[in-house]
């Protein structure tokens, strides 16, 4: 391509023929946390505006120099667009030349956002879950219910059930048809959030992000040594469950601070641990099978860039996207 004077497009369709493997996004980001903990990478804070009541949209840079993965993704999202008919989420990813720093693609971030938050999901059950995890939960069964049970699948060797559900049953019955087969495991869809985790050694909570959002899972329902891996900040969590359990991890204490003051978070006991500390060995993961542990997931540019900058380097030997010029 010619620096400088065209960009390559990649439209979501694109980027789902490609196909990038989650265990590959799995190993990019575990890569990518360990250069977060060595200091050998430039993320800034996210920027972020609200235009609207619960909408908001973050600017994301980040640089990562053992990637040459340079950019940004720009995203926004509100509850509201259900009744748009609109995804929760929608944005781009734009990458950038290291050494030039021109622009040298833009692509839909749709699916890299779905894929690489499932993917860090499965990077947190392989770090934290107890080794003899069996049954796995999912709340939430939109696209991050699919990410997510692809990537812990991945994730838990022993994974023997998963049960799913949503509050309207349709959208769980679909995955459970749909990934049972696929997965070669059973996957079922039933009535009550109580059963899911009551019988989760993982439970992944994927609702809506809101701070009006209905708290469900409670303290009494949450078995000892199950590993929690909520991916809408804690919005499914009374303040029971939230202040239950043992070890708190997050990805970004800068970021989770920044939730917190938005009123997320707000009655978690203590200052959760860093995920890339424990992924380097620096600070202990689970230290007993009957631990509770709780992640709570901000999402960071790193997990995109690093994402996107692969897909681009795909595209590029596949001949994929479209040519625009400057």
């Amino acid at each position: 391509m010619n620096i400088g004077s065209e960009i390559l497009y990649l439209s979501r369709a694109d980027i789902e023929e490609i196909n990038l493997p989650m265990a590959e996004i799995m190993d990019l980001l575990e890569k990518a946390y360990l250069e977060k903990d060595s200091g050998r990478l430039d993320m800034p804070p996210k920027i972020d505006i609200s235009p609207a009541p619960e909408a908001f949209a973050h600017a994301m840079p980040c640089w990562l120099p053992s990637m040459q993965a340079a950019g940004l993704k720009w995203v926004g999202g509100t509850p509201a667009n259900k009744s748009r008919g609109l995804p929760f989420l929608g944005g781009l990813c734009i990458l950038n030349d290291p050494e030039s720093c021109m622009p040298v693609c833009v692509m839909d971030c749709g699916w890299i956002t779905a894929k690489r938050t499932g993917a860090k999901s499965g990077v947190c059950a392989r770090r934290f879950a107890r080794r003899d995890s069996r049954v796995l939960g999912i709340l939430g069964c939109g696209e991050q219910g699919y990410s997510n049970l692809e990537a812990v699948s991945i994730a838990l060797p022993a994974l023997e059930k998963v049960l799913v559900y949503n509050t309207s049953p349709e959208p769980a019955e679909r995955l459970a048809s749909s990934q049972s087969e696929k997965l070669g495991i059973p996957v079922r869809a039933v009535r009550s959030p109580r059963e899911v985790v009551e019988e989760s050694d993982v439970l992944v909570t994927a609702g809506w992000i809101s701070l009006s959002a209905r708290r469900t899972v409670k303290a009494e329902w949450i078995r000892p040594g199950a590993t929690l891996v909520p991916v809408d900040l804690d919005c499914m969590y009374t303040p029971g469950a939230m202040t239950l359990c043992d070890k708190y991890f997050t990805d970004d204490p800068a970021g989770y601070e920044r939730s917190r003051s938005m009123g997320f978070f707000s009655t978690v006991p203590e200052r959760p641990r860093e995920l890339c500390r424990a992924l380097a060995g620096r600070i202990p993961g689970r230290e007993s099978d009957e631990e509770r542990i709780i992640f709570l997931n901000t999402g960071l540019a790193l997990d995109d860039v690093s994402t996107a900058r692969r897909i681009f380097e795909l595209a590029l030997a596949a001949g994929r996207g479209a040519m625009l010029p400057l």
